[in-house]
């Protein structure tokens, strides 16, 4: 245990037996074994080479915003991504894995850079968004980029957007395909006074959302294509972005406001676990698994957790 803890310490500031809840926007989790933070991408590569080596288990962490720690906690090493330089070049914005988000979308918005607009106050960072190529308003992440860097079996490599395997709220990159290091975002020119109002629009929508500790939306929204109901009862909406929202579905199954322990659906948003205060992973199962129950024997369809759930 010393000698790990020594050895981890040459890649950045560790801490022992660290509260996951102390990480997350959810505030929920026990503690990791170890936890490490590491703000240069070197050390980030030399890091993940020796716990691969070493064969220690390890969690790769961005900015916590869509992540579900266990209570018990974690028995391996929470590698806490802090890298944060980025570029901008023509219609490019060259950022690392820890950069924040609204960087992204304030540094473009300056450049006159248009295409990410949407994604004006999503919380999290560009690795934790490309890899589960988050999105909304009916855009997505995978739409801005152009190349991803990427720690996979002890190499470095760099892949176009199409080996990324993206998808709806999915990427390689959560089913084994590495760590991301880096992005390079290609943008479109546009007027600025437009996509400031834009931006203006998106944040006005977004601070209408629930303000309690969750990982924001839940659920992923379903694909029309699933859907095996009478279509009729569907907005307009619904069919023309051919996805139906959790939230609704979620509405529709009356678990607006429903509590388990400090845990409770948020009677702002159908879609939103909320932590009262004290909610523990346990009291969010609850409700995950009485969602999953009631939308399926409402509706048919079976709904699938965006937020990733670590046991």
């Amino acid at each position: 245990m010393d000698e790990l803890y020594k050895k981890l310490k040459e890649y950045g500031r560790v801490r022992v037996n660290e509260p996951m809840a102390r990480h997350t926007n959810f505030k929920i989790g026990g503690p990791a074994a170890f936890f490490v933070e590491a703000k240069d991408t070197e050390k980030i590569v030399g890091l993940l080479n020796f716990l691969r080596g070493e064969g220690q288990e390890f969690f790769v962490l961005g900015s916590g915003t869509n992540v579900l720690f266990s209570d018990f906690g974690y028995e391996g090493t929470v590698v806490k991504i802090q890298n944060e330089k980025y570029k901008v070049s023509d219609e490019k914005i060259e950022a690392d894995a820890g950069v924040l988000l609204r960087t992204i979308v304030e540094t473009a918005a300056e450049n006159e850079l248009t295409g990410m607009e949407w994604a004006a106050g999503i919380p999290g960072s560009v690795g934790g968004a490309a890899r589960g190529n988050a999105g909304a308003m009916g855009f997505d992440i995978a739409g801005c980029v152009e190349k991803v860097e990427v720690w996979r079996d002890g190499e470095v490599l760099n892949l176009r957007r199409e080996d990324c395997e993206f998808g709806y709220r999915d990427s390689g990159f959560k089913h084994g395909g590495g760590v991301i290091l880096r992005v390079v975002f290609k943008f479109r020119r546009g007027d600025k006074k437009e996509i400031l109002k834009t931006i203006h629009s998106y944040l006005e929508k977004r601070a209408k959302l629930p303000p309690e500790p969750s990982a924001g939306s839940f659920f992923k929204n379903i694909k029309l294509e699933n859907w095996r109901g009478d279509k009729s009862e569907l907005s307009p909406v619904f069919i023309e972005r051919k996805m139906i929202p959790a939230g609704w579905l979620c509405e529709n199954a009356g678990l607006k406001g429903m509590r388990a322990g400090g845990a409770a659906f948020s009677e702002k948003h159908g879609n939103f676990i909320i932590n009262l205060g004290k909610a523990t992973s346990e009291d969010v199962m609850k409700l995950v698994e009485t969602a999953k129950e009631r939308v399926y024997n409402k509706f048919g369809v079976e709904l699938e957790p965006e937020v990733e759930i670590i046991k």
